[in-house]
């Protein structure tokens, strides 16, 4: 309704009025006899018709006009010559640029200046042809057009305007010169049907193009019947194509902490790439909550958002007796008053080679926030948050990289917090050694196949929570406790001297891979690691104490190296059947693989990573070992030599089947019948004793094109003593079958199932878009596909320990987990989630949810009966964005938050 200034004034002005009547003729002629050669008949000396006349194309002339117009009609063109009136019937058309008219009929007149496009009645006596007007994106549709082109003004009755989301239909529009229009009983809705199910009643509105809309006194209708929910005015702001600042009204509820006003706040339009959310809530119980979030974008460059909030929770029941309790009442449920906080940030680059590129994604705040201001159930389980932010760039035309990082994790079940910071990495990916020291070209020599890898990383690792130290660990060392300390700037000097400051150094070094009686690879290898620590320990016995002092240095080393090599090759066979069986083939793939790895004592006195020292007067009874790394303990090189050899076997099992076409030509289909069959363990030669390591067993395959199942399970080899320890001497019987004693199991089970799944060949889709929404979520989401009639998915899983000895015993863990949908009809749909916990016999969470498609409205009915999560909750709101506060809502009280 914008743009009323179009193609009809352009036609008029430009190429009928502004040249005689006679040139008008002569023209038309022309254009007739290059579409056609028939001579056209005239009906009188004031009219003239053309009969079988489908386009005519009027090239620009110099003026008004910029490009060729073109109009047509399916039925006929007539012109009266002495009234100056044309005529266009059936499915009658203007094309002008990027705007077009089309119409059962046209009316130009151009002795009073008007233009008018109207619907025409079929045989049936039902009118066809509505007039629709495009203009780029925007399209209009009316009953009837009329226009005066040299006025400017227009009149339109029964029009329907299409802006964004949203539709206008409007009894009668008049246009003015300044391309304002006016409406007389307007209807505003989301709805895109003819009769739509809702909408906004107004006596009258004006509209100015890409400013604002003014509206009388209006009110809601639902279903054609009136509500009283309206006001005295409406002004709506309709800038196109540019952000701008405005109020940000509030949504109200109840829920455990009160009625409330949710998300009012400003939106600050700061320019094309940056825009901020300035937002509060508000309770009637006592406390608010403030967020202040930030987006912004730099076209290929990178795309964020900064997110703070700040809560400040009330609980007068739980202040005054002194903290949370359980009742009945959900309120008393939380805990006591506090001020809570969380920062959110997330910042990807758009990656270019040669290029560094920083990125963020930080989730970190006070421990309880996420309990207290949860949007689902996801985030009111999720026990820990990690955040990290990271600089990494490749230079360019060399193997080298670097990263500058810093992380946090944080669980919300402790309250401890652990940092890296700084975190720095430096890398060279594999290089050949010939390449490395020299720049003659390759002579295909066995040595220059060795190839070298570095990495470095420099890191300051801190945590809130110190552990405690035992005597166990130090003898005749002071027990120290448990230590937490609070995070604030007062203590940022603690936290940092608490931190552990390493730089760990890591060589690979690769000797290459070698044919070995042409089926063997053959691949020698050679590590070498170090590590820099600012701690180093040294332990003295004080024979007058009766204490162990301690000397500590600001500088400590440790490294360890190893060497190996591992042979593997593979084997397969097939056994073929005879034609016209629905088997074809069996094929069996065997992958048995060999490595040695050597690594030397490092708890040996020469190396110095663990020291002797006496405890008492008797060295032969009075002595411990101590580490000499201090806190350090996940870097320190374990003591005794190993000599291993490890071996594994890897076997896979398919089966080639019939097609099941009928053709001659169709191709035959391999089957999975394992995927992976793994049997692995290791054999050290340097022990004294108990040399075999636990023998492991897995196995992954899938069942019916749709059950995926993965087993594990660990055997124990040696036989036990009445204190469970293993003893030397093997269980397991060879000729009995007995490979060991089951110390650990598990086997989990999955399956995706839709309708799919059974009408095909084709396994299921493994990655299933999930129906399950959180609980209580106020609007339906988008991904909820009312066409899929039903899905299902299924988790078992299964987990077996065993402990050996007098007081040995048996623990096994089962759970179920389900979820899917149904579609009861095409309008309704169901979707569930549960778990069951098998061994405990109860349900540790299930959530049912409800979905009703009402066109342009959506319903859901959320219910979780479990948990602190437990309550209902029923929704209605209109499914555009633009009416997002259009809802209806019902909350419970007897659950959580709500």
């Amino acid at each position: 309704m914008r743009h009323y200034v179009f193609i009809f004034l352009l036609l008029l002005q430009s190429a009928i009025l502004s040249a005689p009547l006679a040139h008008a003729q002569r023209g038309l002629k022309r254009a007739t006899t290059a579409a056609q050669q028939d001579t056209p008949t005239v009906a009188s000396q004031d009219t003239a018709l053309v009969a079988g006349q489908d386009s005519v194309s009027l090239a620009a002339p110099q003026g008004d006009i910029a490009t060729t117009i073109k109009y047509s009609a399916r039925d006929s063109m007539r012109f009266e010559v002495g009234n100056k009136v044309v005529h266009l019937y059936g499915d009658a058309k203007i094309d002008y640029g990027d705007m077009k008219l089309e119409a059962a009929y046209i009316q130009i007149n151009y002795e009073t200046n008007t233009l008018t496009a109207t619907t025409l009645p079929d045989s049936t006596g039902k009118d066809t042809g509505t007039p629709v007007f495009t203009q780029g994106p925007e399209t209009y549709a009316a009953k009837r057009i009329a226009y005066n082109y040299k006025t400017k003004r227009g009149r339109i009755s029964e029009v329907v305007t299409q802006q964004g989301e949203g539709y206008i239909h409007s009894e009668v529009v008049k246009r003015n010169e300044s391309n304002e229009f006016f409406g007389l009983h307007n209807k505003y809705t989301t709805c895109n049907l003819e009769h739509p199910h809702f909408y906004i009643n107004a006596g009258k509105i004006k509209a100015i193009p890409n400013d604002k809309v003014m509206a009388g006194p209006f009110n809601l209708v639902i279903g054609d019947i009136p509500t009283p929910l309206g006001f005295l005015f409406g002004l709506f702001p309709t800038p196109k194509a540019k952000r701008a600042s405005g109020v940000i009204v509030p949504s109200y509820g109840e829920n455990t902490r009160g009625f409330f006003l949710n998300n009012g706040g400003y939106y600050f339009a700061w320019n094309d790439y940056m825009g901020t959310r300035l937002t509060g809530d508000i309770y009637s119980l006592g406390g608010w909550n403030a967020e202040v979030s930030t987006d912004y974008v730099k076209r290929y460059a990178y795309r964020g958002n900064f997110r703070f909030t700040y809560d400040n929770f009330k609980n007068d029941e739980a202040d005054v007796i002194g903290g949370a309790r359980t009742t009945d009442n959900a309120f008393s449920q939380l805990p006591s008053s506090r001020r809570t906080f969380w920062i959110y940030w997330t910042h990807n680059p758009v990656t270019k080679p040669g290029r560094g590129s920083f990125s963020a994604s930080v989730n970190a705040g006070s421990a309880l926030h996420q309990r207290l201001n949860y949007n689902g159930s996801t985030q009111y389980l999720s026990p820990t948050f990690n955040s990290y932010v990271s600089y990494q760039k490749t230079v360019p035309n060399s193997p080298f990289s670097y990263t500058i990082k810093a992380s946090q994790g944080q669980s919300t079940q402790t309250g401890n917090m652990n940092f890296v910071l700084p975190d720095l990495n430096f890398s060279m990916s594999q290089v050949s050694l010939a390449e490395l020291f020299s720049d003659a070209p390759s002579t295909n020599k066995w040595y220059e196949k060795f190839t070298l890898t570095y990495n470095v990383r420099a890191s300051n690792t801190v945590s809130n929570l110190q552990p405690a130290r035992t005597r166990s660990d130090f003898p005749l060392l002071e027990a120290a406790p448990a230590d937490t300390i609070d995070i604030n700037f007062d203590n940022l000097q603690r936290l940092w001297e608490s931190g552990e400051k390493q730089a760990s150094h890591a060589f690979g070094i690769g000797l290459g891979n070698y044919k070995v009686l042409r089926f063997f690879n053959f691949s020698p290898n050679v590590s070498y690691s170090e590590t820099w620590l600012d701690e180093k320990y040294s332990f003295r016995f004080n024979p007058d104490s009766q204490r162990v002092d301690i000397d500590t240095t600001n500088f400590g080393r440790v490294y360890q190296y190893s060497a190996g090599a591992s042979l593997n090759t593979t084997i397969y066979g097939t056994v073929n059947f005879k034609e016209g069986k629905k088997v074809e083939a069996i094929r069996h793939l065997v992958r048995p693989s060999i490595s040695y790895s050597y690594r030397p004592d490092f708890g040996d006195e020469r190396f110095g990573f663990y020291q002797r020292t006496l405890i008492g007067a008797d060295p032969n009874t009075n002595e411990a070992i101590y580490q000499d790394l201090g806190r350090f303990r996940a870097g320190l090189p374990s003591r005794g030599l190993s000599s291993a050899l490890s071996f594994s076997l890897d076997n896979s099992l398919e089966m080639k089947v019939k097609a099941k076409s009928d053709t001659a030509e169709a191709k035959s289909e391999k089957v999975s019948l394992i995927d992976n069959l793994r049997l692995s363990s290791s054999y050290d030669f340097a022990r004294d004793t108990l040399r075999l390591a636990p023998i492991r067993i897995s196995l992954n395959t899938k069942l019916f094109k749709f059950i995926n199942m993965s087993f594990n399970s660990t055997l124990d080899p040696y036989e036990k003593d009445t204190l469970g320890r293993s003893i030397d001497k093997y269980y397991f019987d060879f000729t009995k079958g007995k490979l060991g004693r089951i110390s650990s199991a598990g086997l989990i089970l999955t399956a995706s199932l839709t309708p799919e799944a059974f009408r095909t060949d084709e396994p299921a889709p493994a990655n299933l878009p999930s129906l399950e929404r959180e609980p209580f979520d106020p609007l339906m989401p988008e991904y909820v596909d009312f066409k899929i009639p039903w899905t299902l998915n299924l988790n078992y899983s299964m987990s077996y320990n065993r402990s050996f000895g007098l007081r040995g015993d048996r623990r096994l863990t089962q759970t179920m987990a389900l979820d899917g949908s149904l579609n009861i009809t095409e309008k309704w749909k169901v979707t569930y989630n549960a778990t069951y916990d098998i061994s405990n016999q109860n349900i540790s969470y299930a959530n049912v949810q409800i979905y009703r498609d009402l066109h342009c409205w959506d319903m859901s009915i959320g219910w979780v009966p479990f948990g602190m999560l437990r309550g209902y909750n029923l929704t209605i709101n209109a499914r555009s964005a633009l009416l997002q506060d259009l809802k209806l809502t019902k909350r419970s009280n007897t659950g959580y938050n709500y």
